[in-house]
């Protein structure tokens, strides 16, 4: 894991938390031992990582590891080193980590030396991967470090102990409010000073990292833990080609920006980081079999570590940590060292001059002698009043400097004002002890109403009187809806998406506008509104479809009724006898009914003009029945009028006459009149 890798002589066969046996010892640190572990659950290989027993004595510190722990354990990314589990048993607390089979960064180093722009890159944009997505939850690993960026035998990279430092930097007993943990060589100039710390502390020590790969050594090493920290403040970190290395410029730009001792100047992101990088070197599918080779290489073992205490003040004789080494550096000593280390002009103070040898008491001299020895006496009380006099300023400096930085200014948090109304912020930060600055009022925010607080900075914590500069939304960009009546629907969504308008579309029918196109929208165009603004787009489903009526049966008159109720028009196609039919009844149509058709198309009708007429035959000088009989099977009906007298004599029961007369057109049904003489 992190902790720097190795093996113990005996496996330890402990169950912890009553599922994880450890075994061997694989790592150990300042802060925790590492032992590979079984999870007898889940039947798998785990790391298990045992805080130091003097951690778990600090109530503080333990609360702020179960809080980092359970949000390094919701981070989920082929970059980092799952947190499975975590936990407290009899001697402290632990946590369950993905086994990584592997080495760290700081084993190729130690084996390579130093890595080519390439292999940099393979290791150090997985890792600022990882990185991101630690940000973008929420969360600052603050300490980035060889030892703690994993290469896998499969080549992946991960970066591991999340939280750990940060929760020993925030406890309030053990450590106290003003110690900074971490590793000098990677720490930035803002965590040194006790000042608030973002993701910019990690892409300062990602800049540290690829200066330590390029050139195989970090660009600051003191004499001390306190020495190397307090150079991140003082000194610039150099381009890696000060060293004698022919780099591209653009990797010494890319150190030197993401490694500025002023936040505001440094690479914004670990994603800005990495994109800066692939733009420097190029980018590679994974890492190059130069730096995965160092997995079948002879690593030296590293000798057992004894069981950590706690680390030792720094500005003491406290022998320089190896690169990434964590350590615990007082803020305030750092600061007051800062003040104290040189005099007025800048130049470090002169070291007292030691005092001669004094003579044996009743020794005597040479009156030639005496001159010399009353100014030697005197130069001897003068490094002594000195140190006297710089005792005594160092003192009242150093108390001022506790009284301002424990009472008249502690650091302490910042309220977060972000989405409040900007008077309310402003009163907020002043009644929390600091003092407000409104930089901008023009930046236009969909999701935050105008005159309300967009970004602050700083966040997290910062001295008491620290300017807070806030940023105040104007609300949300108004935009002009756009004419799209009349266009394709996808072309109309387009055009509004472009002016940063959302759009719900519907649909109904029209009689005149082709389907598939804007009816028209709402708000109307040419109309101003908010940036975001929802407009409803109405596109045409094209003329509304009619189901035709059944007309077949009907009369003329109703079926023209019908026809234009529906919108649709008639138009009589034929007119034809129908024995069964009365006149003017529908006996056909087309479409058929229920067929669909739109507004103002033709429905076609046949019309009944009644049954055929029928010509009347000559039935003149028929017997009476025999004309009967022809004229009704024509479907007429008879009457028959007789007469008698002379003729009758000659002519009986014969037919003299009809009306109508023969030829005469008739309709069935109608009456025929015979004249008949007796019989």
């Amino acid at each position: 894991m992190s902790e720097q890798q190795g093996t113990s002589s005996a496996a330890t066969q402990h169950r912890l938390g009553g599922r994880y046996v450890l075994r061997e010892e694989v790592g150990r640190g300042g802060m925790a031992v590492v032992h590979r572990a079984h999870d007898t659950v889940l039947d798998r290989e785990v790391a298990a990582k045992l805080l130091h027993p003097h951690l778990a004595t600090d109530p503080s510190f333990l609360a702020r590891f179960r809080r980092e722990a359970r949000a390094a354990a919701a981070l989920t990314h082929p970059n980092i080193v799952a947190v499975h589990d975590w936990g407290e048993h009899e001697e402290g607390a632990f946590l369950i980590l993905q086994l990584v089979e592997g080495v760290s960064l700081r084993d190729v180093l130690r084996v390579r030396g130093r890595l080519t722009p390439e292999e940099a890159l393979a290791v150090l944009v997985p890792a600022a991967a990882g990185l991101q997505a630690a940000h973008d939850a929420g969360l600052v690993p603050r300490d980035i470090k060889p030892e703690n960026l994993l290469i896998g035998r499969d080549g992946s990279v991960r970066v591991t102990d999340f939280g750990l430092a940060r929760a020993a930097a925030d406890a309030t007993a053990t450590f106290g409010p003003e110690v900074l943990v971490g590793s000098p060589h990677y720490l930035a100039p803002e965590a040194v000073q006790g000042a608030a710390v973002d993701g910019r502390a990690d892409v300062y020590a990602l800049g540290i990292l690829l200066f330590e790969c390029m050139t195989g050594c970090p660009p600051h090493s003191g004499e001390t833990p306190f020495s190397t920290a307090v150079a991140h403040v003082e000194r610039a970190v150099p381009p890696p080609s000060s060293l004698g290395y022919e780099l591209d410029p653009a990797l010494d730009a890319l150190v030197l920006a993401s490694t500025a001792r002023q936040p505001s100047e440094r690479t914004r992101s670990a994603a800005a980081f990495a994109h800066g990088l692939r733009a420097a070197v190029g980018d590679t599918p994974g890492l190059l079999p130069q730096v995965t080779d160092v997995l079948t290489m002879s690593v030296p073992p590293r000798p057992p570590v004894e069981p950590a205490a706690p680390t030792p003040p720094l500005g003491t004789n406290a022998p320089p940590p190896a690169p990434g080494h964590t350590v615990v550096v007082p803020v305030a000593e750092v600061q007051t060292q800062l003040v104290d280390t040189q005099d007025a002009t800048g130049a470090p103070p002169e070291p007292p001059t030691e005092p001669g040898p004094s003579r044996p008491p009743g020794s005597t001299a040479s009156t030639e002698a005496e001159p010399r020895r009353r100014p030697g006496r005197r130069r001897r009380r003068w490094p002594w009043v000195v140190l006297l006099l710089t005792a005594l300023i160092g003192g009242s400096a150093l108390g001022g400097y506790l009284l301002w930085d424990r009472v008249l200014a502690p650091v302490t948090p910042v309220p977060s004002v972000l989405g409040s109304p900007g008077a309310n912020a402003e009163e907020q930060l002043e009644r929390a002890g600091f003092v407000p600055q409104i930089l901008d009022r023009t930046v236009h925010d969909l999701g935050v109403p105008e005159g309300h607080v967009l970004p602050q900075e700083p966040h997290g914590d910062a001295r008491l009187g620290t300017e807070v500069r806030l940023v105040l939304s104007a609300g949300p960009r108004q935009v002009m809806v756009p004419e799209v009546d009349g266009a394709p629907v996808d072309d109309a969504v387009a055009t509004l998406t472009a002016a940063d308008l959302g759009t719900a579309v519907t649909e109904r029918h029209h009689e005149r506008v082709p389907q598939g196109r804007v009816i028209s929208t709402d708000p109307p165009p040419g109309e101003e509104v908010d940036e975001g603004t929802e407009v409803a787009v109405t596109v045409s489903l094209g003329p509304t479809p009619i189901a035709v009526p059944e007309l077949v049966g009907s009369g003329l008159a109703e079926a023209r009724t019908l026809v234009r109720d529906a919108g649709l028009e008639l138009v009589i196609s034929e007119r034809r006898h129908d024995a069964a039919a009365p006149v003017d009844q529908v006996l056909a149509q087309d479409p058929a009914p229920r067929d669909t058709r739109y507004a103002g198309d033709v429905v076609e009708v046949v019309v009944s003009d009644g049954p055929a007429p029928v010509a009347l035959p000559n039935v003149r000088g028929e017997r009476v029945a025999d004309a009967v009989a022809a004229l009704e099977a024509l479907g007429l009906d008879v009457e028959v009028e007789r007469r008698g007298g002379f003729s009758a004599f000659f002519n009986p029961d014969r037919v003299y006459d009809q009306d109508p007369g023969p030829g005469s057109s008739r309709l069935p049904g109608d009456t025929v009149v015979l004249y008949a003489y007796e019989p």
